[in-house]
């Protein structure tokens, strides 16, 4: 599969294609602008965020520009958090095939967005009704008209599209190993030693708090950690890591310090760290760092 991906901050941009390469082999990506009057390249799938493309709530004109952009190709869309007027667009209509993702989302939830999305590629939506189909405002003090007949729906996390559903020809993925923070913390709780790995119980403890943060090991290098976007960056190799993991005493002089989102996005830039899938970090740690379970 080949997917389009615009509209997306750099760092989102970068760990889309971390989690594309580890979670989905064979498919492939590239980045493509956005702006008004924009065009974008033939492709399988298109990941756009709808807040990007000017598209922040449905219009009927916002409707007609999306289609437009899409040209008939399922798209996997990126809602706001605080807006529910495109939910109510149906999955399937005028021809188009939309999944609906809302933000934040994690790489679960992306990755059965794709899944789903990949079902629709080579079949044609059933046509469900007319891009001008909208219902007048109920009255003062409606925002928005809605589309005609459809009500709200409730957002969801899109479930993952079962394998028989696959496109013919495309090879089950095989999911990338990965650990949950629930499933690191569990991993920490059933060890023996309780005075050991400091550093692994910090980096638990922050995770529970479920703000980004920065540990600085040097200072030239660090880790930056986003709980709830389910990413990580760093410049320090893994086998640094390691040893400050196994020595109570290197990981005394570590620093752990809270940041906002918008300054752990200004430092993951600033310093070229390309971002990765939290779970896939938390997995190589501990099998980098803890004997295996029996």
């Amino acid at each position: 599969m080949n997917v389009a991906v615009t509209g997306l901050a750099p760092h989102n941009e970068a760990a889309f294609g971390v989690f594309l390469s580890r979670s989905m082999p064979g498919w492939s990506w590239r980045s493509v602008p956005t702006g008004a009057g924009a065009v974008l390249p033939a492709a399988d799938i298109y990941v756009a965020d709808m807040v990007s493309l000017g598209l922040p709530r449905w219009s009927q004109q916002g409707q007609a520009e999306l289609f437009r952009l899409l040209r008939g190709r399922p798209g996997v869309l990126l809602l706001p958090s605080t807006d529910a007027t495109w939910a109510a667009v149906d999955t399937q209509v005028a021809g188009h095939s939309l999944v609906w993702l809302p933000k934040p989302y994690g790489t679960r939830e992306m990755g059965a967005a794709l899944q789903k999305a990949a079902t629709y590629v080579g079949r044609p939506a059933p046509r469900q009704g007319k891009t001008s189909d909208v219902q007048a405002p109920a009255g003062p003090g409606t925002a928005e008209p809605t589309p005609a007949g459809l009500a709200p729906v409730s957002r969801a996390p899109v479930s993952p599209a079962p394998t028989s559903a696959a496109p013919a020809g495309a090879a089950p993925v095989d999911p990338a190993p990965s650990l949950s923070v629930q499933e690191f913390q569990a991993r920490l709780a059933a060890l023996p030693e309780v005075t050991g790995y400091l550093f692994l119980r910090q980096l638990s403890a922050m995770l529970t708090e479920n703000d980004p943060f920065e540990v600085r090991f040097t200072v030239l290098n660090s880790l930056i950690v986003h709980p709830a976007g389910e990413w990580i960056a760093t410049n320090t190799p893994m086998p640094v890591i390691k040893r400050i993991c196994q020595s109570n005493a290197l990981a005394s002089a570590v620093s752990v310090r809270k940041i906002d989102a918008s300054q752990a996005e200004q430092r993951v830039q600033r310093l070229g760290m390309p971002p990765q899938e939290l779970d896939a970090f938390l997995h190589d740690l501990v099998a980098a760092t803890l004997a295996p379970q029996p």
